[in-house]
């Protein structure tokens, strides 16, 4: 056991083998211990409790259990850092009777159960404990239950009647939630989390995506919770259509287009268009030249071993600290500046 700083957390805490790795970070867990504020909740796989102590801090009395128990004992020391005494820690198999009798009086459930920590693909199976497995030992208690699991993987392929939230961090895909029974309120979900807000998206009736085949004089990067939970037509309706999507090479939509600027949180980035070019390097090289870009990003799939051949040519004779960002459509480029005053 020792005690270490990480990003995730806002001071130093304890830990054992991959406990940090694996650990929620604060801005998550708080998000989640409000959803699931309630009066007593079981934390079946707590690890070192970076999860448990934040329920502690929402409801009434808490089960933190643990199989290792190194990890306990973190979790133990973890939760007078934080200053919860509600929780009571059980070393055990979550599955076994004699934990699942300690627990009877549990409203939620809540498992982030472990993973192989290298997968080629992400699958939904390889959860221990098993998804199937915790509903059924549980099911006498309670039929709220929740789960934590990759966000790699797509709800398509989640083959359960559940809410699949998909929640990212400053811009970046972190979470997948999945909640069952009472718990479920939609079928797919987006929450974008930056410092202490959150936004939702959730999927309604069916949701028309709007696509076009030009940019126009704004584009918009969506935030790839959004993306993930597909639910982009969502957002076009939450925009009021006044946005379309645009295709890019890959058959990918991922990004938002209009003549009106816009503002969302759950855009990532608001860039404004500066040119539409054909695709040769000396035509954006001349271009870039023009509009005073110093430097240039491409935002499109390239071979590895002919990226910096590429920008080495885009980017020949530029000078300046303006910074451009190359979308590739077919035999066009499109040359695009972030805005930097984009307001969420």
């Amino acid at each position: 056991m020792e005690r270490v700083n990480s990003s995730k957390f806002s001071g130093p805490v304890y830990t054992c083998a991959d406990g940090v790795r694996f650990a929620t970070p604060e801005i998550v867990a708080r998000y989640r211990a409000s959803r699931l504020k309630t009066n007593v909740l079981a934390d079946i796989s707590c690890g070192i409790g970076g999860q448990t102590v934040f329920f502690a801090l929402q409801c009434d009395h808490v089960y933190g259990i643990e199989l290792d128990k190194n990890k306990l004992e973190c979790a133990c020391k973890n939760a007078a850092l934080y200053g919860v005494d509600n929780i009571t820690f059980i070393e055990g198999d979550a599955l076994s009777p004699g934990v699942i009798d300690q627990v009877g009086d549990a409203q939620v459930i809540f498992c982030d159960p472990s993973r192989p920590k290298t997968e080629h693909v992400r699958n939904i199976d390889t959860l221990q404990p098993g998804i199937s497995d915790v509903l059924n030992a549980y099911r006498d208690i309670t039929d709220s239950v929740v789960f934590e699991a990759p966000p790699q993987i797509p709800p398509e392929r989640i083959k359960f009647e559940c809410e699949c939230e998909y929640l990212s961090v400053n811009g970046k895909l972190n979470r997948l939630t999945l909640y069952f029974g009472q718990l479920r309120v939609c079928s797919r979900s987006a929450v974008v989390l930056e410092d202490d807000k959150y936004y939702i998206l959730q999927s309604g009736d069916v949701a028309l995506v709007p696509i076009v085949d030009e940019m126009g004089t704004y584009a918009f990067e969506i935030d790839p919770a959004v993306v993930k939970a597909g639910l982009l037509g969502e957002l076009a309706d939450e925009l009021g259509q006044k946005a379309g999507l645009f295709r890019n090479n890959n058959n990918k939509y991922s990004l938002f287009t209009s003549d009106v600027s816009l503002d969302s949180p759950f855009f990532k980035n608001k860039y404004m268009v500066l040119d539409k070019v054909q695709f040769e390097c000396e035509v954006i090289n001349r271009s870039l030249i023009q509009h005073g870009i110093g430097r240039a990003l491409i935002r499109f799939n390239v071979a590895p071993g002919q990226y910096w051949e590429l920008r080495n040519q885009v980017e020949k004779g530029l000078v300046g600290e303006r910074t451009a960002h190359l979308f590739r459509i077919g035999d066009s480029a499109y040359i695009l500046e972030r805005c930097i005053h984009f307001k969420k």
